[in-house]
C-alpha cells in the first residue's frame, strides 16, 4: 500500500507492508520543492578501467578477461588524490552542496540521518533504490578514519524494524548488506520521517575503497528495492506526493555549479522550446528507456561514469577516431586526439554529446593514450548513460507519466 506523507518540507513515510506497521507520520499540509547544488573539489585522478569495471559490475554483466587484473595494476600506479574535505551542510533554504569527486567518477551530496542530524555524503544514485549507510554496527576494520559512521544510537528518532534486511548486489564483487531500521531523513530543505535506511553490516572492496562516499541514497523505482520482506520505497518515492510537480531533474553540466531539483523544472536549464520525452519501463526498477530499432534498452544512471553501449555503436563511433586501439581492456586513443561529436538515440530525440566530454582520462602507460568516455557492453543486452550523458543532457525524471526527458544543457 502507499503510505501517507507530511507536510511543506517535512514528510513522512513508512515501510510498506499488508498489514499496519507500528509507526505513524504527520498529516500533508501544502506543496514544497528543493534545489540540491554541486561543486568540485580538488581529486585523484579518473581511471577510466575502474569506471568501466564499476559499470559492469553495478548491472551484473560478464566482464572482459582481463579487465579485473588490469583494473587492479591501474590503481597500483595511480598517483593518490588531495585529502578528502568533508561537505558542508545544507543551508535553511533548502539548498545543500553536492561535491564531485575522483574528477566526477560520481557525485555525492551530503544528506542528514538522526535526531540530533548526523550529515553524511551520499552518492544520489538513479540505477538503484534504497538508502543505506556506512555505520557502527560494521566491523572495525571497514570504518574507516577518514569516512563519517552513522551511529544510530545516538538518534533519538531511530528505531530498528525487526526482521528486516537488505541485499544490494551490483555484480561478483560489488555488494551491500545488513540490517534495516527507520529514521528522519532531511536532503536540502525535504524531510522524511520514518524513511528506509539500510545499516551495512558487511560491504566489498568496491565500497572499501571509495571513503569519499557515506552510503547511496537510491532514486529508482520501489521494484528494485532491495529490501526484505517487503520492498520499501525510494527517499524520492515517499516524498513526491508532496512536491508541486512529482519530478526529479540531474542538471550536471560539465565545468558548471550544478544541481538535483525535486518538484519543478527549470526552464532556464536547458535550450530549445522543449524537452524531449521517451516512456520509462519501470518494471525492473530503474529508469529505463528504448534507444534506436534494434538496439539495447537503456539506463540513466547517475551512478555510472561511462558510456557504455552496444559494440555496433562503439565500433561505429570509433571508426571515426584516427589511431585509437581497442582490447580487452577497452577503447583508447592519443591523447591528443580531437575527438569527434557522439549523435546518440534517445527515443525519439537525438542527442549531441560534445567529443571534448569523451574523452574520460589518460591511461596509466607511458605512451600518452587516454581511456574512452565510450566503451562496449559487449553486446550484452543493456546501454548504460553514465554521467558523461548527464554532463551533456538536461535531464527530467517524470514519476507520474513514468517517461524521462532530455534536452542540451543551456
Amino acid at each position: 500500500m502507499h503510505l501517507p506523507l507530511s507536510s511543506s518540507l517535512i514528510f513522512t513515510c513508512l515501510l510498506l507492508s499488508s498489514s499496519a506497521a507500528p509507526w505513524s507520520g504527520r498529516e500533508p499540509s501544502e506543496k514544497a520543492y528543493s534545489k540540491i547544488n554541486r561543486h568540485r573539489i580538488a581529486s585523484s585522478p579518473r581511471n577510466g578501467l575502474a569506471a568501466l569495471n564499476k559499470a559492469y559490475e553495478k548491472f551484473g554483466l560478464q566482464k572482459p578477461d582481463g579487465l579485473p587484473a588490469a583494473v587492479v595494476s591501474a590503481q597500483s600506479v595511480s598517483s593518490s588524490g588531495e585529502p578528502k574535505e568533508k561537505v558542508a551542510s545544507g543551508s535553511a533554504s533548502g539548498e545543500v552542496s553536492a561535491t564531485g569527486v575522483m574528477n566526477n567518477i560520481e557525485y555525492i551530496c551530503p544528506v542528514t540521518i538522526g535526531t540530533p542530524g548526523q550529515v553524511l555524503n551520499l552518492n544520489f544514485d538513479t540505477g538503484s533504490t534504497d538508502l543505506w549507510v556506512f555505520n557502527t554496527a560494521m566491523p572495525a576494520e571497514d570504518k574507516q578514519a577518514d569516512r563519517t559512521i552513522f551511529n544510530p544510537y545516538a538518534s533519538r528518532s531511530y528505531e530498528n524494524v525487526t526482521g528486516y534486511t537488505y541485499y544490494t548486489s551490483y555484480g561478483d564483487l560489488s555488494e551491500s548488506y545488513g540490517f534495516v531500521g527507520v529514521d528522519t531523513v532531511k536532503v536540502g530543505g525535504l524531510t522524511v520521517f520514518n524513511q528506509a535506511v539500510g545499516l551495512a553490516t558487511a560491504v566489498s572492496d568496491d565500497f572499501q575503497s571509495d571513503t569519499y562516499a557515506d552510503g547511496i541514497l537510491g532514486l529508482g523505482f520501489v521494484f528494485n528495492s532491495k529490501i526484505l520482506p517487503v520492498k520499501q520505497h525510494s527517499f524520492f518515492e515517499n516524498i513526491k506526493g508532496k512536491l508541486l510537480a512529482h519530478v526529479f531533474t540531474a542538471n550536471l553540466k560539465k565545468g558548471s555549479l550544478g544541481n538535483y531539483q525535486f518538484g519543478f523544472i527549470d526552464n532556464t536549464a536547458y535550450r530549445g522550446n522543449e524537452i524531449h520525452y521517451t516512456p520509462v519501463n519501470e518494471v525492473n526498477g530503474t529508469w529505463a528507456f528504448s534507444t534506436s530499432a534494434g538496439h539495447s534498452p537503456a539506463i540513466a544512471d547517475t551512478g555510472s561514469s561511462l558510456l557504455v553501449l552496444d559494440e555496433d555503436l562503439v565500433k561505429a563511433y570509433y571508426q571515426k577516431v584516427p589511431k585509437h586501439v581497442t582490447d580487452q581492456q577497452g577503447y583508447t586513443f592519443p591523447c591528443d586526439t580531437k575527438l569527434p561529436d557522439l549523435e546518440i538515440q534517445l527515443g525519439s530525440y537525438t542527442a549531441t554529446i560534445a567529443g571534448s566530454l569523451l574523452n574520460y582520462a589518460p591511461t596509466t602507460d607511458a605512451n600518452h593514450y587516454c581511456y574512452g568516455g565510450i566503451q562496449s557492453n559487449n553486446n550484452q543486452g543493456i546501454n548504460i548513460f553514465g554521467d558523461i550523458m548527464f554532463e551533456s543532457q538536461f535531464v527530467v525524471f517524470d514519476y507520474d507519466n513514468t517517461r524521462i526527458g532530455f534536452a542540451p544543457h543551456a
